[in-house]
């Protein structure tokens, strides 16, 4: 049996886990228990930078993969940023599971391997190199080591198509490209499992491969509204008086003039690469940066450019305003030199890192609170990666409100403006989303004869019969053949929230044994510090404890398993409901808060109801008339089947009703 199978990972009720990394656990379990047919065996989670997305990658094998796994990322920033979570050869410590007590036993810990290649002309290096991987629960490596390697360090070449049951691909935006799909076409693993903080590509090709994607989207407006990152503030330096010439033809224009003439392309690039315009915002950076290290002193700014010539001179400019600055770019002499110098900004020896687009994806520094944009954005995609890289919140005591904000400054005329809408109005976003889920878990909690008639339907009330007419004798008239139970359902209790806090009950008394692990731990270390035990004592008591704390934990959970299963299950359908509802209005002609539904199709409401709040309850009775079964009873199949049910209504309403365009204006 795989480790993944055997050992139970302590992830609902651990209070060390951020909320949203248990959900995204949570919807890929209901995921693969609904739809196990091998044309479904592709998800998407979407999750921001920031927010526990690796160790999400952490977590998903357990329960989940039959064998081995292959995490796949980018690009080499990204795996090694990774690796440190997964490296539980070397550094236990250092992984998600120890830090997060996922897993208490390290002894326990699957087993990780990082594929970089290996020298072909060293003889036995590649028998020695496959030992590895057969021995690995877990293997990392980047999609070049796939693809793009020669043939004789080419993972593919290495093992069988059938080596991995699970493949987890990071930062999955780039999944559309050639590269991807040839591996995705070679190995035939039952699960592929997506992540990624950017849902969109600018090749415009679909990450997702089904209807049900994303299974578990986590946006950035509920992640700014729960505090797990920054909020993002803005300034725009604002020109006043502006005079532009061509080179070409030496004729002078003023700002409407040279838009007009030449374009506002044009216009964008000749302030990106203005000296006098660059340096009125690096002098805003600076202030901001200032007044912002009065709070806590390790704000830093990364600075976005156009090219390898742009950040030589934007650095320069930098240092000019009198900070500290460096910058990365490809065309260093070497990887060496770029790894240094990012080690150096992350432990403070600058203010100030210059950019092209090597901190993109994988590159973790919290401290960068301040981004300063140097070039215009064709797409979202880039523009959302370069804020993304100061939304990650700086956590640690005597912190200020100010010190969690992530400034973005750049001019006026870059013509940010559209990109910039994308984020302005996520706060407010995120708490109308919570609200919404609310509504609707609410809704799909109600039995369908409180629904009014959404539907028509005819009930046949039998008529009350008396004991004896039901048991007409005592004695043993029939018996039991055959038997199949679908399980515990119908779970209620005396009190509206009595259940809710009998599971909550529990998972604290699992995550007490959490804490109790480290006092126990804690008071072994100070034996250690004061002399009573050795360091190879203190070794043994620990790895004690962590193994017996395992296999109580172990025994905990597999009581409760089947339980937390269901509550999972329909959980997941309401959040991925939700996350459908917001799609299907973006495009819609009908709005949320409208009444066409109800006032068109003849709802017999005890009150109006709106086109939200209709479709919700439509789907609600259509499923019990279908099912015969209250949602607390649904297995799998039946979470699958009501996925399916819900996609035919938004298809349905949206013919009945049109679209809108892409300007927002509505079509016939």
């Amino acid at each position: 049996m795989s480790i993944f199978q055997k050992i139970k990972p302590l992830i609902e009720g651990n209070k060390t886990l951020f909320d949203p990394q248990v959900k995204a656990y949570d919807a890929a379990v209901s995921h693969y228990k609904e739809f196990q047919e091998f044309k479904y065996r592709e998800s998407l989670i979407v999750m921001p930078t920031g927010t526990g997305k690796t160790g999400v990658m952490a977590m998903l094998p357990f329960g989940l993969c039959n064998s081995r796994v292959l995490i796949i990322t980018p690009g080499k920033i990204v795996r090694k940023t990774v690796f440190k979570e997964f490296d539980s050869m070397t550094n236990p410590e250092q992984t998600f599971w120890y830090k997060r007590k996922v897993l208490l036993d390290r002894k326990k810990f699957p087993k990780s391997y990082l594929y970089q290649g290996f020298d072909s002309q060293i003889e036995g290096s590649k028998q020695q190199i496959i030992r590895k991987l057969e021995l690995a629960d877990i293997v990392v490596t980047n999609i070049h080591k796939l693809v793009g390697s020669s043939d004789g360090v080419n993972l593919k070449n290495l093992v069988h198509e059938n080596f991995f049951d699970m493949i987890i691909i990071d930062e999955a935006h780039h999944v559309a490209a050639d590269m991807w799909q040839e591996t995705l076409e070679y190995f035939k693993a039952t699960k592929v499992i997506k992540l990624t903080a950017t849902p969109f590509r600018g090749d415009q090709l679909e990450i997702s491969t089904h209807p049900y994607d994303p299974i578990y989207e986590y946006t950035l407006a509920e992640a700014i509204e729960d505090e797990l990152l920054k909020n993002v503030v803005k300034g725009e330096e604002i020109p006043g008086q502006i005079e532009f010439y061509d080179k070409t033809t030496q004729k002078k224009y003023t700002l409407e003039e040279a838009k007009k003439e030449l374009g506002d392309k044009w216009v964008n690039r000749s302030i990106a690469m203005s000296e006098p315009c660059s340096k009125q915002v690096i002098e805003y950076t600076k202030e901001i940066l200032n007044l912002k290290r009065k709070s806590y002193p390790h704000h830093q700014v990364l600075a976005i450019t156009c090219n390898d010539q742009h950040a030589q001179l934007v650095t320069q400019w930098f240092k000019d305003c009198g900070l500290s600055c460096t910058y990365v770019s490809s065309k260093l002499q070497s990887d060496q030199e770029i790894e240094n110098r990012l080690n150096d900004f992350a432990n403070g020896y600058y203010d100030v890192m210059v950019s092209i687009q090597m901190l993109g994806e994988g590159y973790d520094n919290p401290n960068i609170s301040v981004i300063s944009i140097f070039r215009p954005f064709k797409t979202l995609s880039p523009y959302a990666q370069a804020i993304g890289r100061g939304l990650r919140r700086i956590r640690g005591h005597q912190l200020r409100e100010i010190d969690n904000y992530c400034n973005v400054v750049y001019h006026q005329e870059l013509g940010l403006e559209p990109l910039w809408n994308y984020y302005k109005t996520q706060e407010s976003y995120g708490k109308s989303i919570k609200k919404q889920i609310k509504n609707l878990t609410e809704q799909m909690a109600f039995t369908f004869d409180e629904l009014g008639f959404v539907e028509k339907q005819t009930i046949n009330r039998k008529s009350k019969t008396s004991d004896s007419e039901v048991f007409p004798t005592l004695q043993m008239v029939g018996g039991i053949s055959t038997y199949e139970s679908e399980g515990l359902g119908k779970l209620d209790s005396f009190t509206e929230q009595g259940y809710e806090d009998y599971l909550k009950a529990q998972y604290e008394l699992v995550t007490e044994l959490q804490e109790e692990i480290d006092t126990e731990i804690e008071k072994i270390h100070q034996l250690r510090l004061t002399g009573i035990i050795s360091e190879d004592q203190e070794r043994v008591l620990i790895s004690s404890i962590e193994s017996k704390s395992q296999e109580k934990y172990d025994h905990t959970f597999n009581e409760y398993q089947d339980m937390i299963v269901a509550e999972t299950l329909r959980k997941d359908f309401t959040i991925w409901m939700h996350s459908k509802l917001e799609e299907f209005f973006k495009i819609s002609k009908l709005e949320k808060e409208g009444l066409e539904l109800y006032e068109f199709e003849g709802s017999i409401e005890k009150g109006t109801i709106n086109n939200i709040g209709y479709i919700v309850k439509n789907l609600n009775q259509t499923l019990y008339n279908e099912s015969k079964k209250n949602i607390s009873l649904y297995l799998p199949k039946d979470f699958a089947a009501a996925k399916q049910r819900f996609l035919q209504k938004l298809n349905y309403y949206l013919n009945q009703y049109g679209k809108k365009n892409q300007k927002g204006d509505v079509l016939d």
